[in-house]
């Protein structure tokens, strides 16, 4: 272009130069602060599998440096738990238990060179492994969960059985692996367990029931106590929780760390992981954020201190299962037996008398609804499609089955004939446990969840009245009848954790004094679904004890309501892969039948995985 081309080209005006230059800067001003000022996108987790096992490998811990990795795994037979430990990052494991029992729930020392862990041998408790292998030792007898200190020596756990303590009032202690009396933590809550250390060790966070005495008088709640002081105070944990859904009651697995609270939480049918971020001293900030989880459970998390985390992930089924039983003698025939094949959850199964039809509730369809399925030929069909149908009750020797519908926080129950079809409400304002062979007299309860008595209904006028009163805190559950009707047993909650089975003889629809209550069981343990057998000589229930769940049976005498000698076992699947003790209870049922016992598994399949936390 030539100097004359030049100077006869339009020249901006100068302040017009001076204006583009200053808002060109501020737009590049504007960008980088945007570009280089703007928070990053979260960063999408990634998940990297660090066991490929076929079974169960479970309850993961990190040693303090981040260099080795203990678990619980079935790989070598299935039939039950050993702990192993490789390299976090690589490497071939190390099977360090070699017994009979399950071990579980290892926890590595401050300086990683020993891990004490959770095994069932003579009724549980903790021992103590060097974490390349060696011989173990017993720590605490009865205990559960331990968990080393980062600071030091001491190892904290929760009992159920210690000392003359009754089995399920548990109670969390310290103790130091070389030795000496182990410490209570909060002796003056009526309930402690599941503690977790703070990182720098000074305080414990634990579930417990607390007293009064300045404290909400009998309040369940996660709280913080400082080792030094005596002095709890609530973790503020119930609204993040509530907000996300949840329960406190759910919340298992703690651990906290410098990223926060890390624990796994039950939604629904499946557990997720969850962080919920804590301030120095132990209180709720913030929401909760999903670390892992979704369609399949998530649980046991263990963090690193660099914010590596190391979980469980697998899948649970809850289907019905039968086992062949002489059922007037309590003894098993053969091994458990598949009923249902479904991945939706099954509940409340029970079988006719004549053993040849189960019912049970399931959601398959997106809601509730009850299913029955024809042994012999293998069908099954819908019998009470819902909204909210289950808790299936067979009446007149499976002729009718009584079932309860849910709308809200009310029940009502319905009584449908399966030779007509034809269904009819049958009693409002609550569900029956039970019905007497001549289908005149239901035992029910209230759906109102401050009633805690059973009541006997009269199905002709549909009237209630009070035929087992229970005491204050001890609400009573479960009551069937005998098969002549002659008796009735039922449940009654003792404390936490623990109930008492008891047998009484109806006389209508008259309430029952408690001076007539016959004690079953002994209270010490806790026992649930009490089940008469066809003879009405034996009382079949289960009962919980140290991480397993068994269906046991005691003799009875229909003549004086005396049990004849000590509980015997029927059912114990202690196999990882299959148990009990892996369903809910609230969903657990049995039904027993002449030849059979059908009840709920829960199959269990899971692995490790490995993601970073987010600082």
């Amino acid at each position: 272009m030539t100097q004359e081309m030049t100077q006869r080209m339009p020249q901006p005006h100068p302040m017009r130069v001076v204006l583009a230059a200053l808002v060109f800067g501020l737009l590049l001003g504007g960008f980088a602060v945007w570009e280089f000022g703007m928070r990053a996108a979260p960063r999408e987790p990634r998940y990297t599998p660090i066991t490929f096992d076929p079974g169960v490998a479970t309850t993961p811990a990190i040693s303090p440096d981040g260099r080795l990795l203990a678990y619980a795994s079935d790989r070598d037979g299935g039939h039950h738990l050993d702990l192993y430990v490789q390299q976090l990052r690589g490497g071939d494991p190390a099977r360090l238990t070699w017994t009979q029992e399950n071990a579980s729930d290892p926890s590595f020392s401050s300086d990683g060179t020993a891990i004490a862990y959770h095994s069932s041998k003579d009724d549980g408790g903790i021992y103590l492994i060097p974490s390349l292998g060696g011989t173990p030792r017993l720590l605490a007898p009865g205990g559960h969960n331990p968990r080393f200190s980062p600071r030091g020596n001491l190892v904290a756990y929760w009992s159920g059985l210690r000392d003359g303590l009754v089995e399920g009032q548990a109670k969390t202690f310290v103790v130091s692996i070389a030795g000496g009396e182990p410490r209570q933590i909060r002796p003056d809550f009526s309930a402690v367990q599941r503690p977790a250390w703070s990182p720098d060790g000074r305080r414990l966070i634990v579930w417990g029931v607390s007293p009064g005495e300045g404290l909400p008088a009998d309040r369940a709640d996660f709280w913080v106590t400082e080792l030094e002081r005596d002095r709890a105070e609530s973790t503020g944990l119930v609204g993040p929780v509530s907000r996300a859904g949840g329960t406190l009651a759910a919340i298992e697995d703690m651990s906290w760390t410098d990223q926060g609270l890390v624990f796994s939480m039950r939604l629904g049918w499946v557990r997720n992981v969850y962080r919920c971020r804590m301030t120095g001293d132990g209180k709720a900030r913030g929401d909760l954020v999903r670390l892992a989880g979704g369609t399949a459970s998530a649980e046991f998390p263990a963090v690193s201190r660099d914010g590596q985390m190391v979980f469980a992930s697998g899948t649970e089924r809850f289907d019905v299962w039968g086992l062949p039983l002489d059922a007037n003698s309590g003894k098993a025939l053969g091994p458990p037996y598949r009923i249902t094949n479904s991945t939706a959850p099954a509940e409340y199964p029970t079988v006719s008398p004549d053993g040849r039809t189960v019912v049970y509730a399931t959601p398959r369809n997106g809601t509730s609804q009850v299913w029955m399925k024809d042994l012999a030929k293998g069908e099954e069909s819908v019998i009470a499609p819902g909204p909210n149908a289950s808790v299936p009750v067979w009446v007149n020797d499976g002729g009718r089955v009584a079932f309860v519908q849910k709308l809200g926080k009310r029940s009502d129950e319905y009584l449908l004939d399966l030779s007509t079809g034809q269904t009819r409400k049958v009693y409002e304002g609550g569900f029956f446990w039970d019905v007497n062979q001549a289908a005149t007299v239901a035992l029910a309860q209230a759906s109102d969840s401050n009633q805690h008595d059973i009541l006997a209904v009269d199905l002709k006028t549909g009237r209630s009245s009070v035929i087992l009163r229970a005491a204050p805190g001890s609400p009573l559950m479960q009551a069937n009848f005998s098969p002549d009707a002659e008796w009735m047993v039922f449940l009654a909650n003792t404390g936490p954790g623990t109930a008492r089975i008891y047998a009484a003889r109806p006389n209508g629809v008259a309430e029952i004094p408690r001076s007539e209550w016959m004690a079953v069981t002994d209270g010490r343990h806790k026992v649930d679904k009490p089940r008469f057998s066809p003879d009405g000589k034996l009382i079949y229930f289960t009962q919980d004890r140290d991480g397993s769940r068994g269906i046991r049976a005691v003799r009875f005498d229909p003549r004086t309501g005396q049990t004849l000698g000590d509980s015997f076992p029927v059912f114990d699947s202690g196999e990882p892969r299959l148990t009990l003790f892996g369903v809910n209870p609230g969903s657990l049922e049995i039904g027993i039948a002449k030849d059979k016992l059908v009840t709920l598994l829960a199959e269990s399949t899971s692995n490790l995985w490995m993601t970073a936390l987010e600082p």
